[in-house]
């Protein structure tokens, strides 16, 4: 196997300049470069990607935190942040952040351990002050749909409170007033926001938070099924539904088929989407667009451009507004 002093001694030149070269650093004469590269080519030379991230100190590799592997939202996240990964030459390792507070410290450390040039987090659980501190000593990192003030310059934020309040406000301008909530877990700071804009569009028209029509579930389609069916048996009346989710749409429209309810003829359903699974059902449902795969792209391209790679820039905004999708699962009840 050719080395890089095989390649300089082809190409009549020193191994300094090899190197320069292949990492396309300092100033180099034309007809150097191409000698080199032809050296190179007859040599079927590869540098070794150990003996380079020691002399560089780098690694050539990004490190993305995600919550779980499962689903389409969060492949569609891998996705995104895995093309700006291979504009950059760089390679991403991936690990799952969980459900907890120790799973998601532990991720992160192992994604610092492995030498990362830069990390690309999307926490859940994780509080601030342990984010700031990260900061201190870890790579440069970007978090993706977290804001926190001390390290504003590194965050891509969507305003959940403002969508979701937006979403329920279609609902009361159709005459709906009794508004059911399927939740996620109360105890994660962005269904608590997702909520809390439910909260705020109802107490806005002076219409009070009835208990028995809002249950917690962990955004799956299970979670929609089984908290319909809680909603109903509270014999409550409701005329709308608000799922959290576009899993918890789904779940939602299972139970009401079961129970021979039509959408919208019966109850009108509105929901968050982010893959536009929302298209899928029948009929189509209303959502607030939660545009995930573009703030993945955008973090990417932020956590590039803190590694200081030619050819990334700051993106022009890192914040992001709710886009309603108008669709088929509304009654005007006025």
């Amino acid at each position: 196997m050719a080395t890089i002093k095989d390649v300089a001694e082809r190409a009549k030149v020193s191994r300094a300049t090899v190197s320069r070269v292949l990492n396309n650093t300092g100033q180099v004469k034309e007809t150097t470069r191409l000698r080199v590269e032809s050296a190179i080519d007859e040599l079927n030379y590869h540098p070794n990607p150990v003996a380079q991230s020691l002399a560089s100190n780098t690694t050539n590799t990004i490190g993305l935190m995600v919550s779980s592997f499962r689903g389409v939202f969060f492949g569609d996240l891998m996705a995104e942040v895995q093309q700006v990964a291979d504009s950059a030459g760089k390679v991403m390792i991936v690990t799952q952040g969980k459900h907890s507070v120790e799973s998601e410290r532990a991720a992160i450390d192992h994604l610092i351990n492995m030498r990362v040039d830069g990390l690309l987090l999307h926490v859940r659980y994780l509080g601030d002050d342990e984010l700031i501190n990260i900061a201190e000593t870890a790579p440069p990192f970007v978090l993706l749909d977290r804001y926190v003030d001390v390290l504003a310059d590194r965050c891509v934020t969507f305003d959940h409170i403002k969508a979701s309040d937006n979403t329920v406000e279609l609902l009361l301008k159709n005459g709906h007033t009794c508004i059911a909530c399927l939740a996620g877990k109360l105890a994660k700071s962005k269904a608590k926001e997702r909520f809390q804009g439910y909260a705020n569009a109802l107490t806005r028209h002076d219409i009070a938070l009835d208990m028995d029509l809002i249950t917690e579930g962990n955004y799956t389609r299970q979670a929609g099924y089984e908290g319909t069916r809680q909603l109903l048996t509270t014999g409550k009346p409701f005329t709308a539904v608000f799922a959290c989710s576009e899993e918890m749409a789904a779940g939602c429209m299972d139970a009401f088929r079961e129970n021979n309810i039509r959408v919208p003829e019966d109850v009108s359903l509105i929901s968050y989407d982010s893959v536009d699974l929302c298209t899928f059902l029948t009929p189509h449902v209303t959502a607030l667009h939660f545009p995930m795969t573009e703030m993945a792209r955008v973090a990417g391209e932020l956590l590039m451009n803190r590694l200081r790679e030619e050819g990334f820039s700051r993106p022009e905004s890192t914040h992001f507004e709710g886009e309603l999708r108008l669709r088929d699962s509304i009654g005007r009840l006025c």
